[in-house]
């Protein structure tokens, strides 16, 4: 999912641009939906879960820094005290077996 506010699109890159990537996004703050009642936040979470263990989204790169469970505290930290490195994070959490 990208979120963009408009103005120059360069920094989508050359795989946007050249390749003609497909861009899907959601935005579940304002409901209910433009396309509702057909899409509810119940099936985007649904598409969404599905489509991320399926493969079919791939967010590499697109949150960083990524960092196990086990550094959450440490890395919250580092962002409310040194916000000028990254706004962000995404938590990992080790596979169920």
């Amino acid at each position: 999912m990208i979120s963009y506010y408009g103005g120059d699109a360069s920094g989508l890159g050359d795989e946007f641009h050249v390749n003609r990537q497909q861009l899907v996004s959601a935005r579940v703050e304002s409901l209910p939906l433009r396309d509702a009642p057909a899409w509810t936040l119940e099936r985007l979470v649904d598409v969404g879960l599905r489509w991320l263990t399926s493969g079919r989204l791939r967010t590499e790169g697109i949150v960083t820094p990524v960092v196990p469970f086990e550094e959450s505290v440490e890395a919250y930290r580092e962002i409310d005290e040194r916000p000028e490195r990254s706004i962000k994070l995404g938590i990992s959490f080790p596979r169920a077996q």
